[in-house]
């Protein structure tokens, strides 16, 4: 019984420990959870401002580029009924010295390219009836249809490579006339964009669209950085349509190897483990404090203190219930001295251990064995019945008085049973007590004489 005990607050005390070091180690990860949420914040606000530069530095290439065909394109309008290849040719010129992404111009007359410059390496555009290619036709009839300029690309060019085409209808007097092609070097628009930039920091990539609202040709970058969750988006108003810059901090993709994570770990786990230990030293403490207060340290049976606890919350439930009884045993042993001073003490109390675990086996779960004193014990039974309570007692007398072994002897001890009744012998635990134990003094004085 007392091994029982003892288990159980061990139990107690481990259970105790046990929580404390899960919630210590569960702080320790909230903290690093948080942690790494602020950072990822940082990272995203990083890559906010990253492509709001990003997306200036694009506008403003743009701008210069588109700023310049919107010029040249009204020039070819007012001058249409006079151009000569010449002019057209010197024009060009200028124009493409004066901006380091012109790949060439083509000014289509109609629906045929009539003027390309340079003209090196794009003999393959002169000539060119947009009609017969279906691929660059789609867009050519949408801006020429609404009179809407529009930036397209990167598109595959009929003279080799690719770039991005800005197209400007031309109207004289109110009628089509002709359209001006600027061909952009998506290489050098590209290299522009991405001076200064700190590929270690960041990733990023730019979509095209064609003005349908379709998802167009990569840019710039990966396709596969618009499907990252952590990368953040933003639109670019073209001519005709849109462009989306995708930006993903790099700093954030490595968050899961910080060293410093393994570290606030070991920290966690090491204040964890420490608290674990005083608090399961606290408890076994409390519970070893507690068990001296209640219990008798050689049976592990309910003392003196504990067994007058227990029986004032019965007697003050009876005194609300008088219909119930309940009752007092009080057990003395006879011979007990006898067998103390004959084999010594450890005999002595090799016998109070076997007649406390015979009581506590034979009494039902809800009565309370304890040790009153010396070789005497009461038994508290609640809500007992008389002829149940007889049965009991012959049943303890049997127990108790059977041959106890002790290191290869058969020692045998009587015991004197008082049994006293609440309320039939008394209403109060003092009373009760008292009738018990002169009921057992009867009884002991009756054996003797017997």
């Amino acid at each position: 019984m007392k091994i029982t005990k003892v288990i159980r607050a061990h139990r107690i005390a481990l259970l105790g420990a046990g929580i404390l070091f899960v919630l210590v180690i569960a702080l320790g990860e909230l903290f690093l959870h948080n942690r790494a949420d602020d950072e990822k914040e940082e990272y995203f606000r990083d890559s906010v401002a990253f492509s709001a530069k990003l997306r200036a530095q694009v506008e403003s290439e743009l701008n210069s580029l588109l700023y310049l065909s919107s010029g040249l394109g009204s020039y070819l309008v007012v001058r249409n009924n006079d151009l000569q290849a010449q002019e057209v040719n010197d024009i060009l010129g200028v124009l493409h010295k004066s901006h380091a992404h012109i790949r060439n111009f083509g000014v289509a007359v109609g629906y045929t390219i009539r003027y390309v410059y340079p003209h090196a390496g794009n003999e393959g555009a002169i000539g060119l009836h947009y009609p017969d290619h279906p691929a660059q036709w789609g867009m050519v009839k949408r801006i020429t249809e609404s009179g809407v300029p529009a930036l397209a690309g990167p598109v595959d060019l009929v003279q080799g490579g690719k770039g991005l085409i800005y197209r400007v209808p031309l109207y004289a007097n109110k009628r089509y006339w002709g359209l001006l092609s600027t061909v952009i070097d998506l290489d050098s628009f590209s290299e522009v964009i991405s001076a200064g930039v700190d590929k270690s920091q960041f990733e990023y990539a730019i979509r095209g669209s064609d003005g349908s609202g379709m998802k167009g040709s990569m840019v710039l970058g990966s396709a596969a950085l618009f499907e990252e969750p952590d990368a953040f988006m933003q639109e670019v108003s073209i001519p005709g349509g849109k462009w989306v810059i995708a930006v993903r901090s790099l700093r954030g993709t490595d968050a899961g190897a910080d060293p410093s994570a393994i570290w606030i770990r070991l920290m966690f786990g090491a204040l964890a483990s420490i608290a674990a230990w005083m608090m399961y030293m606290l408890i076994r403490s409390r519970s070893d404090l507690a068990a001296l207060a209640m219990y008798d340290q050689l049976t592990g049976l309910p003392n003196r203190h504990l067994l007058e606890d227990r029986a004032e919350i019965v007697f003050a439930r009876h005194r609300r219930k008088p219909e119930q009884s309940c009752a007092i045993l009080f057990l003395d042993l006879d011979g007990f001295k006898n067998i103390n001073d004959q084999y010594g003490h450890k005999a002595g109390d090799a016998v109070l251990l076997a007649v406390a675990d015979r009581a506590s086996e034979v009494v039902r779960e809800s009565d309370t064995v304890a040790r009153w004193g010396g070789d005497e014990f009461i038994i508290l039974m609640d809500e007992i019945e008389p002829e149940i309570l007889t049965s009991m007692v012959e049943r303890l007398r049997a127990g108790i008085e059977a041959p106890i072994l002790f290191e290869g002897l058969s020692l045998h001890v009587g015991v004197s049973i008082g049994v006293s009744m609440c309320p039939a012998h008394g209403a109060s635990l003092d009373h009760v007590l008292k009738m018990a134990d002169q009921q057992m003094y009867a009884e002991k004085v009756q054996r003797k004489t017997a």
